[in-house]
């Protein structure tokens, strides 16, 4: 078997869930002995070459994470002139190759626009709304992260069963329980970061519920006695002013700290030395952010709607994220009680070894195999 497999988002979108599903997709996938060879396929003159992280230039790794990827990602020219077997789309079919003459695979991790498209930028909703149910009738398979994404693929386009896999996420190996105190020291020295914190990482969607997690901390600071943070990790988006603008409304622009964009490199220091890691998230195809915590054995406080009960299970404490109080309260009982933090601790760390991606790989795998077998 022959792979093809779309390279821009490992190249375009580093620090990305995509990004990071796709590469750790293609690591362990290539392990397997069946599969002949992966070609990755970038756009226009970019090079097609054999699969491998380390061939792929630095610059292209660490130069610019363009900023420009959601603009640049819709239309795209495609050299295809390799002989492959399978093509395979990691970012929800958008900028499908309509020139294919093999088997297309598309992993369509969620259908946000169509549950929530409110908080969809116009060019991505209009793009999305225009191909997205041509991209899931032609795919020879979809594959989704989640069984709840699952469902929601099949009701609004009616895929069979037999069409459609899911493959769940896995946390990287890279985040791994460390010394906290250790963690903290190194986040002092490199960001300033005096004092104990909460945590949040992933992006300012209007979906990812900051505001309310500001509201949240809020009632924290007036119900704890210590020096508190709250973190905010991320690249800042549109909704960026507005979150500041309640930040100072709230006489809380001492201790909300908007951090941008962090190398991932660092994620595991701020997952290690954090209190709590809260993901308030008001629909999720998946939600890595969680798992990722709950690997370093951070407890984590989010939400009880979409997919995210079905990953986390009982491992994080778990709030209704249009409840300002309850979230507050939830993060407030694991400040408290240094047994119920030890516990979700535990917890979180058994819950994220069920998940990996030798195990995502080998069910991706199956897909391949299936659609090689009936075309």
């Amino acid at each position: 078997m022959i792979l093809g497999m779309d390279g821009r988002v490992i190249t375009w979108h580093i620090g990305s869930g995509l990004a990071t599903y796709t590469t750790n997709l293609l690591t362990n996938i290539q392990k397997y002995e069946d599969l002949n060879g992966i070609f990755m396929f970038y756009p226009n003159d970019s090079k097609t070459d054999l699969f491998d992280i380390n061939s792929i230039p630095k610059s292209m790794l660490i130069g610019e994470r363009r900023s420009d990827f959601w603009n640049k990602v819709y239309q795209v020219r495609w050299k295809l002139d390799f002989p492959i077997d399978f093509f395979h789309n990691t970012v929800n079919g958008i900028g499908l190759p309509t020139n294919l003459n093999c088997s297309n695979i598309v992993t369509l991790h969620d259908v946000i626009p169509y549950v929530m498209p409110e908080t969809v930028d116009r060019p991505h909703l209009d793009y999305t709304f225009k191909n997205t149910p041509y991209i899931v009738e032609n795919a020879s398979h979809i594959i989704t992260v989640s069984n709840y994404s699952k469902s929601d693929i099949q009701r609004y386009f009616g895929v069979s069963d037999d069409k459609i896999t899911v493959t769940h996420l896995a946390a990287d190996d890279i985040y791994q329980p460390m010394d906290r105190d250790k963690a903290r020291n190194v986040i002092f020295n490199k960001y300033g970061i005096d004092s104990r914190y909460i945590l949040y990482l992933g992006g300012f969607s209007p979906r990812k519920n900051i505001a309310r997690l500001i509201e949240a901390f809020q009632k924290v600071k007036e119900n704890h006695k210590d020096p508190l943070y709250l973190l905010i990790l991320g690249e800042h988006s549109r909704s960026y002013p507005q979150l500041w603008s309640l930040t100072e409304k709230l006489k809380l622009t001492d201790s909300v700290k908007f951090m941008n964009f962090v190398p991932t490199n660092d994620l595991p220091f701020f997952y290690n030395g954090a209190e709590v890691f809260v993901y308030p998230s008001l629909y999720e195809g998946f939600g890595l952010p969680p798992l990722e915590a709950m690997q370093c054995g951070t407890p984590v406080v989010t939400s009880r709607v979409s997919s995210i009960p079905e990953i986390v299970g009982d491992a994080a404490l778990l709030s209704n994220p249009y409840n300002t109080g309850e979230i507050g309260e939830q993060i407030l009982k694991l400040l408290s009680d240094e047994a119920l933090w030890q516990r979700y601790s535990l917890l979180g760390q058994a819950k994220a070894k069920e998940y990996s991606w030798e195990k995502t790989a080998e069910k991706t795998l199956e897909v391949y195999r299936k659609c090689l077998k009936f075309g």
